[in-house]
C-alpha cells in the first residue's frame, strides 16, 4: 500500500469515526428541532381545531345519539347503511354533483376568457378588477338576500324586465320551480366567486412569456389559436388550482342555499350539507347527520386526490 492509499483510508476512517457520526446526528437533531419549533404552533392549532373534530366525527358516526342524551349506543355501520337507502340523501348527493358540473361550466372557461380580455385593456384594468372582485368581499348572507330579491317572482328585476319586453311566459318563480332552482342558485354562487377566480387567472396571465405571443403573431396565428395553444397550456397550474377550488366549494356549499331556499321546494335544491344540518338540528339525529358529513368529506377527498392524480399523469 502506498502513502496516498493510506492517507485516503485514514480520512475515511476519520469520517466514519464515532465522534464524527455523533456530531452529525446532533446537527441533524438540532435541525429537526428547529423545524418543529416553527411548525409546532400551526400543527397544534390544526390538531385541535381540524384533526380532532374530524376523528371525533368519524367516531360519533358509529353511535346512535340525539345530541342531548347522556349516553350513546354503539351501532357500528348502521348509520352508513341507512344512508344508502335514504332517498333524500341520495337526491342531495346528486344535486351536489350537478352543482359541481354547472359550476365548472359557468366559472372556469368564462372566467378565463374574461381575464384574458381584461389583461389586454390599456386603460381601466384596475376598475374592472375591483368591480368584478367586489362581490367576493360580500358575505354569502348578503349575497343570498340580494339574489333572493333579484329572483323575486313579482318584483324581481329579471321578471320585471321579461314582462316589459312582452315575454311574460318566460317570467318564472326561479326559486320555487324544481327545474330552475338549482341553476338559479349556481348563477348566484358564480356571481359571488367570480372575482376570486378572475384574480387568480389575471395573476397567472402576468407570468406568461409574451415572446410566445410575438412568435405566434409572426407565424400568423389568430386569437383563438393563441388562446388554445399558448394561454391555456401556460396556465396549467392556475387552472388546476381554480378547478380544485370550484369542485371543493361546490361540494361543501351551504350558506347560500340555506339562506335562499333551505333545500326547497320539495328537496329539489337540497345538498348534502343542508340535509345533514336538518338531520342534526331539526330531527335530532346527530350521529346520522355526522355519518352523512363523513361521506361528504370522503367524496371531497376522493375528488381532490383523483383530480391531482390525473393532473400529474397528464403533465408527464
Amino acid at each position: 500500500m502506498n502513502l496516498s492509499d493510506s492517507a485516503s483510508s485514514l480520512k475515511i476512517d476519520q469520517k466514519n469515526s464515532p465522534a464524527v457520526m455523533k456530531g452529525k446526528r446532533k446537527v441533524k437533531v438540532k435541525k429537526i428541532l428547529m423545524i418543529l419549533s416553527f411548525l409546532s404552533p400551526a400543527l397544534i392549532l390544526y390538531a385541535i381545531f381540524m384533526l380532532y373534530p374530524m376523528i371525533d366525527a368519524i367516531r360519533l358516526s358509529f353511535f346512535d345519539w340525539d345530541g342531548a342524551a347522556s349516553s350513546m349506543k354503539f351501532i357500528g355501520l348502521e348509520n352508513y347503511l341507512k344512508l344508502t337507502g335514504d332517498k333524500i340523501f341520495l337526491k342531495a348527493l346528486g344535486h351536489n354533483l350537478l352543482w359541481v358540473v354547472l359550476s365548472l361550466i359557468l366559472m372556469v372557461i368564462p372566467t378565463l376568457i374574461l381575464a384574458v380580455l381584461i389583461s389586454r385593456l390599456k386603460r381601466g384594468k384596475t376598475f374592472f378588477r375591483a368591480g368584478f372582485y367586489l362581490p367576493s368581499v360580500l358575505s354569502l348572507a348578503v349575497v343570498g338576500v340580494l339574489w333572493s330579491k333579484i329572483y323575486d317572482p313579482n318584483m324581481g328585476p329579471i321578471n320585471v324586465f321579461l314582462r316589459s319586453i312582452g315575454l311574460e311566459n318566460a317570467a318564472k318563480n326561479w326559486l320555487g320551480e324544481p327545474l330552475f332552482v338549482i341553476p338559479a342558485l349556481v348563477v348566484a354562487s358564480t356571481w359571488a366567486f367570480y372575482g376570486l377566480y378572475l384574480i387568480l387567472f389575471l395573476a397567472g396571465l402576468q407570468n406568461i412569456n409574451h415572446e410566445l405571443y410575438e412568435a405566434a403573431d409572426l407565424d400568423g396565428a389568430g386569437p383563438i389559436r393563441k388562446f388554445w395553444s399558448i394561454t391555456i397550456p401556460s396556465l396549467r397550474n392556475t387552472l388546476n388550482v381554480v378547478i380544485s377550488m370550484v369542485i371543493i366549494n361546490a361540494l361543501k356549499g351551504f350558506a347560500l342555499i340555506w339562506i335562499m331556499t333551505q333545500g326547497g321546494p320539495f328537496y329539489m335544491s337540497e345538498l348534502v350539507s343542508t340535509y345533514v344540518y336538518k338531520a342534526a338540528f331539526s330531527m335530532n339525529k346527530v350521529s346520522y347527520a355526522t355519518a352523512g358529513s363523513v361521506v361528504l368529506g370522503i367524496i371531497v377527498i376522493l375528488f381532490t386526490v383523483a383530480f391531482n392524480y390525473y393532473r400529474e399523469r397528464s403533465e408527464h
